[in-house]
């Protein structure tokens, strides 16, 4: 589709800004509950007292991404990651430097360099799909999540083109892809967002 349908694109940002939303609210709950949450029943010899409710009546699956994110060192920058992840890196990163890739992302978000790959796996734990998040579609190094609106993975393609200092020549080539698509799948992510920004004016 390639961004051709903006209706489709809007859908699926909602959906991944619905998805940061939740990620966002279950940091802020283990922050604020470090030792987990609190007992559905209490009896204080006289009443039954139900507390946490609507925690309790959230999925099993939120709740075991839960008890995941209480045992991550740096679980409380996972929504700020997230967030740069989809909308600046594109939602994607390029498998044959993913050293150097994560490197960037441990900079940006503050997250050590070591547990990137553990902030990587938040999707999954929280909204676990068949097969996981991340995909290769085909013979190219763009690792990426699934539904991510092109005209994002379009921002994130440039991004790279100026992390890797190719923004003065504009020739991706000079990244010396080791798979077969890589460097044409980044530039059709790149003219789709220009062709946005150019139907915008």
């Amino acid at each position: 589709m390639k961004g051709k349908y903006p209706e489709l694109q809007a859908c699926t940002y909602l959906e991944h800004r619905a998805r940061l939303s939740i990620l966002k609210a279950a940091v802020d709950y283990a922050l604020a509950h470090p030792d987990g949450a609190p007992e559905l029943i209490l009896e204080d010899g006289k009443n039954w007292i139900f507390q946490g409710l609507a925690y309790h009546a959230l999925p099993a699956t939120f709740h075991s991404g839960m008890t995941w994110l209480r045992e991550q060192p740096n679980f409380s920058r996972y929504a700020t990651f997230w967030q740069q992840l989809l909308w600046g890196w594109g939602g994607f990163y390029l498998d044959d430097r993913e050293e150097q890739e994560f490197e960037w992302m441990s900079r940006y978000s503050g997250i050590p360099v070591e547990d990137v790959p553990l902030a990587l796996e938040a999707f999954d734990r929280f909204f676990p799909i068949p097969g996981g998040w991340f995909i290769n579609a085909g013979p190219t190094d763009v690792r990426m999540v699934k539904m991510v609106p092109w005209i994002f993975q379009g921002i994130g393609a440039h991004h790279r083109r100026v992390q890797y200092g190719l923004n003065e020549q504009l020739n991706l080539s000079a990244l010396n892809s080791s798979s077969q698509y890589t460097l044409s799948d980044l530039g059709k992510r790149i003219n789709c967002a220009v062709d946005f920004l150019l139907e915008q004016r």
